[in-house]
């Protein structure tokens, strides 16, 4: 069921008025405000997370930008976005539709509303995520959450290039 389906209008407000209220607090921890096109190449995303993509990605086809894809998530252009003229230390965040295509679960939506931050510093790769850990347990603090990983097919790539055992990565 899409995002939006079955919501009233009311609880949409809602969502957004969240959504604003978490990017809020990543702009007040120094984060910039960023805005990333919903359509993206497909090559990008087919070289950076593979063909599985393919299967879970909005796909479409433009006589002059050829293949394009329904944006994901942010990751891909925030740093497309950061390499092309961004310093480092950078901090930025972001709020958006993303798209993910269901093929075996109707009731699982296919659009999401994703809020994010993300930090950029190649002195201190660690220090980094730390900080994104802890601006993210800070914006929310106080709500009945859980932290959970986001497309599996992302965290299993990511387990995979990891310089370790094989029966490591299995478990």
């Amino acid at each position: 069921m899409p995002l939006w389906q079955g919501h009233t209008p009311e609880l949409r407000a809602r969502v957004r008025s969240c959504a604003a209220r978490l990017r809020d607090g990543f702009e007040v921890g120094g984060a910039v405000p960023v805005e990333c096109p919903i359509l993206l190449p497909a090559a990008t995303l087919l070289d950076l997370y593979g063909e599985d993509i393919r299967a879970r990605a909005y796909v479409t086809s433009d006589a002059l930008r050829g293949e394009q894809m329904m944006r994901p998530d942010f990751t891909v252009p925030v740093v497309e976005m950061h390499m092309a003229d961004g310093a480092e230390p950078a901090r930025y965040t972001y709020s958006g539709e993303v798209f993910r295509r269901q093929e075996e679960d109707e009731a699982r939506a296919n659009e999401y509303l994703q809020v994010g931050v993300e930090i950029f510093d190649g002195s201190n790769p660690a220090a980094a995520d730390a900080e994104v850990f802890a601006l993210t347990r800070k914006a929310v603090e106080g709500l009945n959450l859980r932290a959970a990983t986001g497309d599996i097919g992302i965290l299993m790539a990511a387990v995979n290039g990891l310089n370790t055992s094989a029966p490591r990565k299995a478990a």
